[in-house]
């Protein structure tokens, strides 16, 4: 069930991240959910490591207008999203941050969680972005982890599969954690 309708979510990284993919899993689960689904996506021609940014829209209705203005959830796994596309956020939006980003910006609104630690415990530091989307699912309900998993089956190659599963069961174990509730 959608924390509020339409529900604009913002993913951004660095270049590399996966921060593409994530959003299209987003909107892929969200296609599954039965929601009506915009997807949006923007990087430069630094594609690798330079910030790019994913967005979704999802709601029960019909979407008039296409693009995120102020995001009800952000998500930064890098220093320079942070700067470029972490600023902007609802009023009553979630805003969580990779731990790294606090080394050199204060983040003072932020839930700061040590995703990029979390996916080298799993495996691999290139599944951030799905520790991300376990911790999206826990924190927000927005989607269901039954139509995430689903989207990841057909889109994520068969022997990344189960590293990415795995990702995803740690997100969700991290946003569970009492510190990452209480904020």
């Amino acid at each position: 069930m959608l924390p509020k309708d339409p529900y604009h979510v913002r993913l951004s990284g660095r270049g590399g991240q996966g921060i593409l993919l994530a959003g299209i899993l987003v909107a892929e689960a969200g296609m599954k959910e039965g929601y009506n689904v915009v997807q949006t996506q923007s990087y430069g021609p630094e594609a690798r490591l330079g910030a790019s940014r994913c967005e979704v829209i999802l709601s029960n209705n019909e979407i008039a207008f296409p693009e995120v203005e102020l995001p009800d959830f952000l998500l930064c796994l890098s220093r320079d999203a942070y700067v470029k596309h972490g600023r902007e956020l609802a009023d009553d939006g979630l805003r969580i941050v990779e731990q790294q980003v606090t080394r050199e910006e204060k983040v003072n609104d932020a839930l700061v969680i040590p995703m990029i630690e979390a996916a080298r415990e799993t495996g691999q530091e290139i599944v951030a972005n799905v520790v991300a989307l376990g911790v999206f699912i826990e924190l927000t309900g927005a989607i269901s982890e039954k139509y995430l998993r689903s989207a990841m089956e057909e889109r994520v190659k068969p022997n990344y599969l189960d590293m990415n599963l795995k990702a995803l069961q740690k997100g969700r174990e991290i946003a569970k954690k009492d510190e990452v509730k209480g904020g």
